[in-house]
């Protein structure tokens, strides 16, 4: 590879990698959480029963002397209607679930989807979640025994995901969804009993109403229900961990309803004595940053209630980690595919060790001769949901003679992390064979100053052709006046440099014109020396 097409390469490529290989880490730090005060209320309600259940032995017995447990989850994929509109990329739930089950993993719990993931239409629920009307709809969804998570957009309402105690689901805000899964698995904790560890203060802005940083009662009125705020003390007679805010001791008294940062401003309780709140905990409104783990005390709130849920299997189809590469098989990389005049062409790609599905991409291409994939332009993107390892590619979006780039992700209904194998391109072609020439200019041909604004006294221009051709570039300034011209020469097969002499320029905008028999590309250029 010479000099010229390293920097191409560099230039082109690898932002696009980077933006290919980047997890899903953008900030939910403007989102809260969207359980009411009756809801929070019903999450301590059935903890303390759960506690009536279990010795403290048997407690201790189901966090430490557990094997895995395996948890069913069915997913709700929401779509305003059947064209798709505010449908969740699978990827984007493949990537949360590969990030809420890291989040577990320490307390040998794991997610694996519980069938194919459901596509759902309600115009309700993509337009706003919290009606009643949507509520009732997700309801209705409602996979028996299993953990429901229901997606959608809101997109008049898109504040909050949210635990529905009532109807036992989480609808998770489509825009809240990240590989990280905070979100994800913050609402899973209600769903297994943890209340947030400022329980007692939803609504209620505390640095806020005491801006003096003292709480000045030990007994709030007001809100939803009275309460007891939890003291900073652990022990002794003015403890009250055990039943107080969350009901846990090893998490620390926190009144922080609100999204903040890490570390908390400070506040004291009603003793006077500063709160240490633990912005690392999951359960509380600390940014996504700050949060990593769940305290040993939640952890086991957890293990109790898997324990006292009847699920529908714990069981997934396989327990295999993924960690092999699907590749391409056919097409590979530059052959020719058809005849898209049938409706479907096949992709064949290598069979991965524990795979039960494949998600598959395709994209069209852009940099002709570099044909890198536009991640711009979906032609498809979604699961096969067989170990079969080949896919009917439907060509209603293929066009002749345009190349595409697609890849292969292996999964299972378990192990969602693996990598994707690397792309391939192909040329869509019909029982006719496409000649180059028929194709559009910018499929055949690229065009670009290698610097702009350009400071030097002679303009260089990067050329690709598919085809040895026949062009000139031409100049011209911003009221039309060609100013500058190159007579026409043979532009050859690949990459070319060209420089025209501009001296006699002066400084400003321009607009620079590759002309071939083939057609024109242009792009404006600055003078700025």
């Amino acid at each position: 590879m010479n000099l010229k097409k390293i920097a191409l390469f560099v230039t082109l490529f690898i932002p696009f990698l980077l933006n290919a290989q980047a997890t899903n880490t953008s900030s939910n730090d403007d989102f809260k959480c969207g359980i009411s005060e009756e809801t929070a209320a019903l999450i301590k309600q059935r903890l303390m029963a759960n506690r009536q259940l279990f010795t403290r032995q048997e407690v201790v017995d189901l966090v430490s002397n557990r094997a895995i447990t395996y948890v069913p989850v069915t997913i709700h994929n929401v779509a305003a209607n059947a064209s798709g509109l505010g449908k969740t990329s699978e990827q984007t739930i493949l990537a949360f679930l590969c990030g809420l089950n890291a989040i577990y993993a320490d307390q040998d719990v794991q997610f694996f989807m519980h069938g194919p993931i459901r596509d759902r239409i309600s115009n309700n629920i993509y337009t706003n979640a919290g009606t009643s009307t949507s509520r009732n709809q997700m309801l209705s969804y409602r996979v028996s025994n299993t953990l429901n998570l229901i997606i959608g957009a809101s997109t008049t309402n898109p504040t909050a995901s949210w635990y529905d105690r009532n109807g036992d689901f989480v609808f998770l805000l489509q825009q809240m969804l990240t590989s990280a899964a905070k979100t994800e698995a913050h609402e899973i904790g209600h769903f297994f009993t943890l209340p947030h560890t400022f329980y007692g203060w939803e609504g209620n802005t505390v640095n806020t109403t005491y801006p003096s940083g003292v709480l000045p009662s030990c007994t709030i009125s007001g809100g939803f229900f009275s309460h007891t705020p939890e003291r900073v003390a652990r022990t002794g007679p003015r403890a009250n961990c055990q039943t107080a805010a969350d009901g846990f001791c090893d998490t620390p008294a926190d009144y922080f309803s609100s999204r903040l940062n890490c570390p908390f401003p400070a506040f004291s309780d009603c003793d006077t004595v500063p709160l240490t709140p633990d912005e690392s905990n999951i359960m509380s409104y600390a940014f996504d940053a700050c949060v990593t783990t769940f305290s040993p005390e939640q952890e086991a709130a957890i293990a109790m209630d898997i324990a006292t849920r009847t699920w529908a299997t714990n069981t997934p189809p396989t327990t295999t980690d993924i960690t092999g590469l699907a590749l391409p098989v056919s097409p590979l990389s530059g052959a020719q595919l058809g005849d898209i005049n049938n409706s479907t062409v096949l992709l064949e790609w290598t069979p991965v060790t524990g795979a039960t599905m494949y998600y598959v991409e395709v994209y069209g291409t852009q940099f002709p001769g570099l044909w890198y994939p536009n991640v711009n332009d979906p032609i498809y993107k979604g699961i096969s949901y067989t170990t079969n390892p080949q896919f009917n590619l439907s060509t209603a979006n293929l066009v002749a003679g345009s190349r595409y780039a697609w890849r292969i992700k292996a999964i299972n209904s378990l192990s969602t992390c693996a990598s994707f194998g690397s792309y391939a391109t192909f040329e869509a072609t019909t029982g006719v064979t496409t000649g180059l020439k028929d194709l559009p200019i910018e499929k055949q041909m690229s065009f670009s100053a290698n610097a702009n604004p350009i400071t030097t006294s002679s303009i260089a221009f990067s050329v690709y052709s598919a085809e040895d051709v026949v062009g000139s570039i031409k100049i011209y300034s911003i009221d039309g006046r060609e100013v500058l011209s190159l007579t026409k020469q043979e532009i050859s097969t690949g990459d070319s440099m060209i420089q025209l002499p501009a001296d006699g320029l002066e400084n400003g905008l321009y607009v620079a014109i590759l002309v071939t028999d083939r057609g024109q590309l242009q792009q404006k250029i600055i003078l700025q020396r």
